[in-house]
């Protein structure tokens, strides 16, 4: 994580990939054209892209500390998983340009309502783990009954 990023900067980028990825599903499900369903996707890519340059590998860090008790093993798994779903998103995009998007629109249907569900969840992991560090750094208040 760059040193000026906050957990609640991270999680402000996990709710805009969830918004932007909702719009997505959302279109798909519509007769938008081509070029709006590729404008929805390009503005996915960057908030997915800077997240990814501001989070970087701090989040499996996170879960280590976050998680007392989770097995290194578990976080390593979590880890592999990123890892195909960040290789089955580049290939997603790299296949995805408006042009393909026009000739096949009822393929990028499928593929965008296999990937969606995907990226939305790691979103929701990732800001678990968010949440769980948040709670465990905010200074102890004593409760008064």
């Amino acid at each position: 994580m760059m040193a000026n990023t906050t957990i609640a900067d991270l999680r402000r980028d996990h709710e805009t990939i969830d918004i932007l990825a909702r719009r997505l599903s959302g279109l798909i499900e519509t007769t938008a054209e081509p070029e709006k369903l590729s404008l929805a996707l390009d503005h996915l890519l960057h908030a997915v892209a800077d997240h990814l340059d501001r989070e970087d590998a701090t989040i499996y860090t996170l879960a280590l500390s976050a998680q007392p008790g989770i097995s290194r093993g578990k976080v390593d798994q979590v880890r592999d998983e990123f890892e195909r779903l960040k290789c089955n998103w580049k290939e997603y995009l790299v296949h995805w340009t408006t042009e393909q998007i026009a000739a096949d629109r009822d393929g990028f249907v499928q593929a965008t309502r296999a990937m969606m569900p995907r990226l939305r969840g790691r979103v929701q992991l990732e800001d678990s783990l968010l949440v769980a560090v948040a709670l465990q750094t905010e200074p102890s208040t004593p409760s008064y009954h």
